[in-house]
């Protein structure tokens, strides 16, 4: 039990700010708010026998959306194509991922919950939930146009064929040459395509 003690500890740090705790007497904003349970899931990471934990809320207490829920991903052949246009143009090709990303995009749908007693002097306590947090059934469409408005902001354009495939015109300063820099998206997990 305490050796995933430091896993949870971590976990709750990060996604402590998916929830607003009400006050004592505090009422829910509004009658429409629906609850859900909340509960532990625990992990080992194959490829260093790392122990993970991960808050989540338990989305099948829910109504379903009417709108679509889930994130779109990248298709395997954007993947090819971008891959050797990257080598064709002589760009380098980084990957990375996104950390919690579902709590950085905000909740679509009104949930409450009772916390648990992994939230130490808060447990027994009613929250709103504020963050799109895993096991949502909105959370992953949530993140998708969270991420996509960041993209929008950051100058690139989202392909007519591919909506999880970026674009951007780009010049390279030493040579000066002409190119399209892409950025690919599957999910929270990312493929960069740029001359830096």
């Amino acid at each position: 039990n305490t050796y995933w003690q430091d896993a949870i500890a971590k976990e709750m740090q990060n996604v402590r700010p998916a929830f607003r705790v009400l006050e004592e007497g505090e009422a829910l904003p509004n009658r429409n708010y629906q609850f859900v349970k909340c509960h532990m899931i625990f992990d080992v990471k194959m490829e260093d026998f790392r122990r993970k934990a991960r808050l989540a809320a338990g989305g099948l207490m829910t109504e379903a959306p009417a709108a679509i829920t889930y994130a779109s991903v990248v298709s395997r052949e954007t993947v090819r194509i971008a891959l050797t246009l990257a080598v064709l143009n002589d760009l380098e090709v980084k990957v990375g991922d996104v950390m919690n990303a579902y709590i950085t995009a905000l909740v679509t749908k009104k949930v409450w919950t009772v916390l648990g007693p992994e939230f130490g002097n808060n447990a027994g306590k009613t929250a709103v939930i504020v963050r799109a947090l895993y096991g949502l059934k909105s959370a992953g469409a949530a993140f998708r146009a969270h991420l996509a408005s960041f993209m929008r902001q950051m100058g690139y354009t989202s392909c007519k064929a591919d909506p999880d495939l970026w674009f951007k015109a780009m010049t390279r300063p030493d040579d000066n040459f002409k190119y399209y820099a892409y950025i690919l998206c599957y999910v929270d997990d990312i493929l960069v395509m740029h001359h830096d």
